[in-house]
């Protein structure tokens, strides 16, 4: 008996510094490490788990233990290392609802293994120390119980220590005027902020209140959700009239949302419409695009209902399909007597897009790769492990007859020919690669592989806006045609230190300035001209449409903001991070900036930070709950 309590000991001994081990390491690789209260808790929480699991490996044999432990060991490795790599591509970390994405995921098989480095290696340490420990005999897994009394001892420690875990998590909440704010408690019962949640109470417990999400009950009744939400709209700052009020009214509105078009993708010799757009019209220099879970899927949502993802569903295009969305562009234009259409140069492999644009957002027209000939055969399902991303040259070719001869058309391009990976085998950047070599050879430089096939593959979208012009300047329209064109998020299939090494326009190493990427407007107003400096950020492009055309939009049941009606716009991050033209807050780091003699407290900005999870909870009810659906029924009746 006395073995076998030694023998466990040593068992637990392992299984807790591995997780541990683990919990410093994915905290200095993906996060920030300190050795604080948060660290503390994270490995009282460790201690809880590590007890739980030997509570229950402790019911076996031997032989049964070994390949439990292992298991264990290796799952929770894997965790880890796959958290981390997740987080390098799209700056976030998935939850439970990725499962259901799981077989598309494997499309980018090749794309995940490329991703692993060398440091990566560090995360096997457990795996390697378990097999040494076990070959050697240091571990011996004969723990199995002697008496009855001892799984019950060790599952009362289990669940002691879990309950002290949970007594180390503030309940306080400040008192800021009328702002409802939010405690650590608050954020682990609703998860509403994943980085925080990990840095606070770390991986572990992260996993393990994201899977019973699933069957957390709301604590108010719908009802009772409607009444707080129409007290919430009715709280909302009005909209006014201001000095872009209307400028495009009633002029054709082309919108591009160009896949990964960063900041260092326009360039005089290589990209030059693109150039041309950025210097002699309007250009956003503050706008931003960030990153959510579902990278352009998700950038879509934000742009054309004004509306922030879900971060607890798999795909918010999807899962609020049904949804009733009063306000969206194509609503808006074809109530002013627009005809609205849209294209797209790929296939509903990833996101239900021939659904989402007809049916919920409301185009009268939605054409594909496959209808717009691009494609031969129509995707009928399973996998695709490669994927043939099309030419933005030819899906303008194509469409460009449907609406040209037309007045009044609103459009709306999803481009996809600037999509990763950038090397040899992608089929639009090796067909413009040969400009970009001459580009090198001409300026006498040498380009980094995926900056070169990066920017090779940008050339076909610049080709496609200089098609555009010269089909708006032969059928005179092209002096009543606004085009915006922006991207739906940079251009993360690159390492940020690439990015940072060659693009002189973000500063480097900000993880929230990686995200400024490019915002361009072609008009011949002259009230919208030159680099405008306004904060702008993708949930504001429909209200600021809006403003510029003249729609008919309720601007207070929205969650974007039109971005000309004041220079202090703030534009709000996936992790709550939020920045302005004259302050910023970074949640990673928990640090406020203000700018020297800009008149505001950091309590101000306290009560700011609190505000956005405030937006973003009273955005979820809107969609869980199809809020709009009943102002409808009630209009219908």
């Amino acid at each position: 008996m006395k073995k076998r309590i030694f023998n466990s000991i040593i068992l637990f001994t392992f299984i807790l510094f591995s997780i541990i081990y683990l919990e410093i390491l994915f905290k200095i690789r993906v996060l920030t490490i300190s050795f604080d209260s948060n660290l503390l808790r994270a490995v009282i929480f460790s201690l809880a788990y590590s007890i739980l699991i030997m509570f229950l490996i402790m019911f076996f044999k031997e032989k049964t233990v070994k390949r439990i432990t292992f298991v264990l060991i290796v799952l929770i490795t894997f965790l880890y290392l796959n958290q981390e790599i997740y987080s390098s591509f799209v700056e976030g970390f998935y939850s439970i609802t990725v499962a259901g994405d799981f077989t598309l995921g494997l499309s980018f098989f090749n794309d995940y293994l490329y991703a692993f480095r060398f440091f990566h290696m560090f995360y096997l340490v457990p795996v390697l120390v378990l097999y040494v420990f076990s070959r050697y005999k240091i571990i011996n897994f004969n723990v199995e119980y002697c008496t009855l009394k001892q799984p019950l001892l060790v599952l009362s420690l289990g669940f002691l220590t879990f309950f002290i875990s949970l007594q180390t998590i503030d309940e306080s909440v400040q008192e800021l005027s009328d702002t409802v704010t939010y405690s650590d408690m608050d954020l682990y019962t609703y998860m509403y902020n994943s980085q925080d949640a990990l840095k606070k109470f770390g991986l572990l417990t992260y996993t393990q209140r994201d899977f019973f999400s699933i069957f957390r009950t709301d604590p108010l009744s719908e009802l009772e959700y409607e009444v707080l939400l129409e007290d919430y709209f009715e709280n909302q700052e009005p909209h006014y009239s201001n000095t872009y009020t209307n400028i495009f009214r009633n002029q054709n509105f082309i919108l591009i949302m160009a896949e990964s078009l960063d900041t260092f993708a326009i360039n005089e010799e290589l990209t030059p419409n693109l150039y041309d757009i950025k210097t002699n019209y309007a250009y956003f220099e503050n706008f931003y695009s960030p990153l959510y879970y579902r990278s352009t899927a998700d950038s879509e949502f934000l742009v054309q209902t004004s509306f922030y993802p879900d971060n607890n569903v798999t795909l918010s295009m999807d899962t609020y399909l049904e949804n009733t969305f009063p306000y969206t562009m194509p609503k808006m234009f074809s109530q002013k007597g627009y005809n609205t259409y849209s294209y797209h140069d790929y296939i509903d492999y990833f996101y239900p897009r021939s659904d989402f644009h007809l049916q919920t957002l409301g185009y009268d027209s939605y054409r594909g790769a496959y209808e717009l000939g691009l494609i031969d055969e129509p995707y009928e399902g399973g996998l695709i492990f490669e994927h043939q991303w099309q030419s933005d040259l030819e899906m303008m070719e194509a469409s460009i007859p449907d609406y040209i001869e037309t007045d009044n058309f609103f459009v709306n391009y999803v481009t996809v020919s600037g999509h990763f990976g950038y090397d040899e085998d992608h089929p639009i950047a090796v067909k413009n690669i040969g400009i970009v070599e001459q580009y090198e050879l001409d300026n006498d430089i040498v380009l980094d592989k995926d900056i070169r096939y990066y920017l090779s593959a940008n050339i076909e979208l610049d080709k496609a806006i200089g098609y555009l012009f010269e089909e708006l300047e032969r059928t005179n329209h092209i002096n009543d045609t606004v085009i915006m064109i922006f991207g739906d998020h940079y251009a993360y299939g690159i390492d940020k230190d690439k990015i940072w090494e060659y693009d002189d326009m973000k500063e480097d190493g900000d993880d929230m300035d990686i995200h400024n990427i490019p915002m361009m407007i072609y008009s011949k107003s002259p009230l919208l001209k030159g680099t405008i400096y306004n904060y702008m950020s993708t949930i504001d492009v429909m209200p600021t449409v809006s403003n510029l055309f003249g729609l008919d939009f309720d601007y207070q049941r929205a969650f974007g903001t039109d971005s000309l009606l004041s220079d202090d716009n703030i534009v709000r991050f996936a992790d709550m991070s939020f920045v302005s033209r004259h302050y910023s807050y970074d949640s990673l780091s928990e640090q406020y900036f203000i700018e020297e003699d800009y008149e505001i407290l950091e309590n101000d900005l306290v009560e700011i930070y609190h505000q956005i999870i405030n937006d973003y909870m009273y955005n979820l009810i809107v969609l869980q709950y199809d809020i709009f659906k009943e102002d409808t029924e009630d209009t219908i009746d």
